[in-house]
């Protein structure tokens, strides 16, 4: 329930512009492999599509300046699983169906393949030991996937707390990534992208409630 509560109308980030709320516990500090290259590393999968529209979220990462990016469209379990193991990735990126079922975090592949992140952790410890540093689930009802990333001490995550309507999915990917692109920080970049949200507001309230790092 602390997780769902609208932390960013605390008078705090109101006076700090440049500042955005992200929920955490403690752990053990990660240390990262050295970045070897300047250009980053991007593994976007695009789930299930029934009913929603990934194409717009392929086309924004695909724009990225400085970016190396592979989609994996609608991929089995297995192509996903080998992709994340074989190849170092900077960024791990969903887009498609997720939801939570008692703080598990399922997200739909396919029209027929499902999987937990449980059902991915050595994949995910490997891309973490090899220096994954970011993932974003532009998904639906993301907390438990972000309580099963936190155990697996992934640096940082972006997730939706509860169902999101696609074009609000689509808003704030592309508003995140321009700002990103551009040098801001991944929490100001959050913060830029969360509240630009607003105007979709008349047709979808409470719409800049729902990303949260």
């Amino acid at each position: 329930r602390l997780h769902r509560l609208p932390w960013h109308f605390w008078d705090f980030i109101d006076r700090y512009p440049h500042a955005e709320l992200a929920i955490s516990s403690p752990s053990e500090r990660i240390v990262l492999p050295a970045r070897t290259s300047n250009r980053v590393r991007i593994l976007a999968i695009l789930g299930d599509r029934q009913g929603i529209d990934t194409e717009v979220d392929r086309l924004a990462i695909a724009a990225l300046p400085n970016a190396d990016v592979v989609f994996l469209v609608e991929p089995t379990r297995q192509q996903a699983y080998d992709r994340l193991w074989e190849e170092p990735w900077d960024v791990l990126f969903f887009a498609g169906h997720s939801k939570t079922e008692q703080q598990q975090g399922r997200i739909y592949l396919n029209p027929t393949e499902s999987l937990t992140l449980a059902e991915l952790r050595f994949g995910l410890q490997r891309a973490i030991a090899k220096g994954l540093q970011l993932t974003i689930f532009n998904s639906c009802d993301g907390l438990g996937l972000a309580y099963e990333l936190e155990q697996l001490h992934i640096p940082q995550s972006i997730v939706m707390r509860l169902p999101v309507p696609d074009r609000v999915a689509q808003e704030f990917l592309k508003r995140f990534l321009s700002a990103f692109a551009t040098g801001a920080s991944l929490h100001t970049s959050v913060r830029q992208a969360r509240e630009s949200l607003q105007g979709l507001e008349g047709e979808f309230p409470a719409a800049s409630w729902l990303p949260i790092v």
